[in-house]
């Protein structure tokens, strides 16, 4: 009889820890000769996708090392390998607080992944599980009975009986129509067609502010470039600065259990404006004072003037509008739950973008590396942008904000992952919502099930077909977190394991 095939798409973390987790409870339970467990991965290296198998020193892990393992109950995993292997790491760990609070390159995350995979897949094998890794892309994926059959970017197929889409975060499909012009890149990944195309004296504009255009601008600084640098975004917000020693607080007024006193008293899901007042009576405890609400708008003001506040706030422990969102990264997902749809859309769009600068922060070796580059007049950033037009005429993008023009030569996208299903850049994910297999949930991603992590189509949990990671990042807030991602990953190993052995998982 043919054992049970598992088929993961995607090797990075997600992939990688979800493997890890099946064998291991497979192996503890003598279950392993009755599953396989095939790993779909584009990247000849796995756990060296886009993001981690950068070579740059400046794309730093915006997470302290604690929390960045991969092995489900283990978060602080990672922060004992580099204890491990201290003596080859060298200068790849930064903003060191401590071994176990440091911040590290992307780039050795990728050897960590890369060393579990290995030794997990080999122990695997050794133990008499037949596991097969298969590098090529995952383009489409039909219905074949009860499983699936999945068609490869090479030509060839694989049937499988349970599929787990764990694909890693899409890259944003905006501005499709200048895909095909010269001198414009449309990711800041891999960072190679950066530097191989262009010049360091020319200069660059970069669509967005966030993380991602931090990753691009630590691109072209980590390589000398000379020419002006500007980002134009939306709001204009740049993520703080990581606090280097965040105090320890615990919420009083906005809590899980007070949001679920408003479900049980009112009989109905919290209101946005309720969360808000709830955050605010949290600040104003946490500051001991009352807050000047007004005086907290970022927009408006001088990115490289926030950023310098910024250095200071977080040299100094941070203050209620960073710390409260740290000290509740445990508890927003199951709050976020509590929120019925119209919370959530009306959450991304008068509070999203605040959350955002304010709960995912740039590393403070990072901001420093900024400041001197606003100090000498390289780097600024452009508000309001509305529109951004390929000029046939001289080769140049024109981008208008508050009504007026720049002209860029080489412009990079750097707007962040997609958020709906429409707006990812993916064959994949676009295929499947072609073929109705998944479906859009009007907060971003794709229906699941937040338990199982079973994708839901026409209202039901669709049989042995799964996802992890930014696919469920409206029904999820936190799917951006390695430690998030890998404790629903042990819940879905427990649920797979007891659909096909009938054995409930250690």
């Amino acid at each position: 009889m043919q054992p049970t095939n598992i088929t993961i798409i995607g090797g990075g973390a997600c992939g990688i820890s979800l493997f890890i987790e099946l064998f291991l409870q497979l192996r503890i339970a003598n279950s392993h000769n009755k599953v396989s467990i095939t790993i779909i991965e584009e990247n000849e290296e796995v756990g060296k996708g886009l993001a981690f198998g950068t070579k740059q020193p400046g794309h730093i892990l915006n997470t302290q090392a604690d929390l960045m393992g991969i092995h489900f109950a283990e978060p602080a995993h990672f922060s004992e390998w580099l204890k491990k292997h201290d003596s080859k790491i060298g200068d790849e760990v930064v903003d060191n607080q401590g071994e176990d609070q440091a911040f590290t390159t992307r780039r050795l995350y990728g050897d960590y992944l890369k060393d579990q995979f290995d030794h997990y897949f080999e122990l695997a094998k050794k133990e008499g599980m037949t596991v097969d890794l298969i590098n090529a892309s995952a383009i489409d994926i039909e219905k074949e009975g009860e499983g699936f059959n999945i068609q490869l970017s090479d030509g060839n197929s694989k049937s499988a009986d349970f599929v787990v889409l764990a694909a890693g975060t899409p890259v944003a499909n905006m501005y499709e129509e200048l895909n095909d012009k010269k001198n414009y890149f449309d990711s800041p990944w891999p960072s190679s067609k950066i530097l191989d195309n262009v010049p360091r004296n020319e200069n660059v504009g970069i669509l967005g502010s966030s993380l991602s255009a931090i990753d691009a601008l630590m691109t072209l600084a980590d390589n000398h470039h000379q020419g002006q640098i500007t980002f134009y975004s939306l709001d204009g917000l740049m993520p703080r600065v990581q606090v280097e020693k965040p105090k320890p607080y615990t919420c009083e007024f906005l809590t899980v259990s007070n949001l679920h006193k408003i479900q049980r008293e009112e009989l109905r899901s919290p209101s946005i404006f309720e969360v808000f007042r709830l955050f605010m009576n949290e600040a104003e405890n946490y500051a001991e004072v009352k807050i000047d609400w007004k005086k907290t708008g970022r927009e408006g003001i001088r990115a490289s003037t926030l950023l310098k506040a910024d250095i200071k706030i977080s040299e100094n422990g941070g203050d209620a509008l960073m710390n409260i969102p740290y000290a509740l990264r445990y508890e927003s997902s199951q709050m976020w739950k509590l929120l019925d749809e119209a919370g959530k859309l009306s959450f991304k769009k008068w509070l999203g973008s605040y959350w955002a600068v304010n709960r995912h922060c740039m590393p403070l070796v990072n901001a420093k590396r900024i400041e001197k580059l606003f100090d000498s007049g390289q780097l600024q950033v452009i508000p309001k942008l509305s529109d951004v037009v390929f000029d046939e005429t001289d080769g140049t993008f024109v981008l208008t904000c508050k009504k007026k023009t720049s002209k860029e030569k080489y412009l990079i996208n750097a707007t962040g992952p997609a958020s709906g299903v429409k707006d990812m850049k993916s064959d994949l994910i676009q295929n499947l919502a072609k073929h109705n297999l998944i479906e859009p949930e009007k907060a971003g991603g794709i229906k699941i099930n937040t338990q199982t992590m079973q994708i839901i189509n026409d209202g039901k949990s669709c049989p042995n077909f799964y996802a992890l990671g930014h696919l469920a990042n409206g029904l999820l807030l936190d799917v951006n977190a390695v430690w998030y991602n890998v404790r629903t990953i042990g819940n879905l190993s427990q649920h797979l394991i007891n659909r096909i052995t009938g054995e409930n998982s250690l």
